[in-house]
């Protein structure tokens, strides 16, 4: 890590304010693990054919889930198709965008629909660990 330790003096502050709750559930792991991160699930606008030169984009909107959070928090690394359940809710994991200062932005796809929860057989929630926030 760099001369500033953005974990500690910026994610932390941001995350002790802005933060919920959010249930991490992946293959590696025997149970669940309660940590938290910044939740949001705005609309965004979708090009669909992709910007072309000389012409009006033509966009769509479509909702964009993703979660905010300290990598610091997870004991294991955060992996596409684990679940984190935010609101009551819960997400598979799409694609994780470290940002190279210890978050990472959490790309989630609706799972609530779902019958198979994870491949290891995780209990879904029951067995779960506590993480302390810093």
């Amino acid at each position: 890590m760099g001369p500033v330790d953005f974990d500690k003096l910026v994610l932390g502050p941001c995350d002790a304010v802005f933060g919920e709750v959010v249930t991490f559930q992946s293959s590696l792991l025997g149970k669940a693990v309660i940590l938290s991160g910044i939740f949001d699930d705005g609309y965004r606008a979708i090009s669909p054919l992709g910007d072309l030169p000389g012409q009006s984009p033509t966009h769509i909107t479509g909702s964009d889930a993703r979660v905010g959070v300290r990598l610091s928090l997870f004991p294991v690394p955060p992996a596409q198709g684990d679940l984190l359940t935010i609101r009551g809710r819960v997400w598979r994991i799409r694609e994780v965008q470290p940002d190279s200062h210890g978050g990472a932005h959490i790309e989630l796809n609706a799972a609530d629909g779902e019958n198979d929860a994870l491949s290891c057989g995780t209990t879904g929630g029951r067995g779960q660990t506590a993480v302390k926030r810093n």
